[in-house]
């Protein structure tokens, strides 16, 4: 998600958020059994706190986004050098392989001239007895 996906999902979080409440608010005073004056007083209250409120707004999603991307860029970097990391060990792991292979194959290979050098030793034996 890019950090302007990211401002604009908290961004709107907060203000469904707010316009729920405001909404929430404005039923239960219209609902509840008070004066035209006391209600219209509380209406007024509420609407001074939701402008104190979004009033701090921009400064706190700016905050949330600068520790979010600080905590982004330090999750890549931490990535890379696990990247890093593991194409090291894979190549030690490639280095080491190749080495066992021809240590294997040099095996073989010594086994195979043993075992034709016995077969010839046996051809002769065999050969010198008939």
């Amino acid at each position: 998600m890019s950090h302007h996906q990211e401002n604009c999902s908290a961004g709107l979080t907060v203000i469904s958020f707010l316009a729920g409440a405001v909404t929430g608010a404005a039923v239960a005073l219209l609902l509840a059994p008070q004066s035209g004056r006391e209600t219209r007083e509380k209406l007024a209250g509420y609407s001074e706190e939701l402008r104190e409120k979004c009033r701090h707004f921009p400064d706190e999603v700016k905050e949330h986004a600068g520790s979010a991307v600080d905590r982004g860029k330090a999750m890549i970097e931490q990535g890379r050098e696990l990247i890093e990391r593991g194409n090291k060990l894979a190549g030690q792991g490639k280095d080491y392989l190749d080495q066992k292979r021809k240590t294997l194959s040099a095996a073989i290979e010594a086994g195979r001239q043993a075992m034709a050098e016995e077969k010839e030793a046996l051809d002769r034996t065999l050969e010198e007895k008939e």
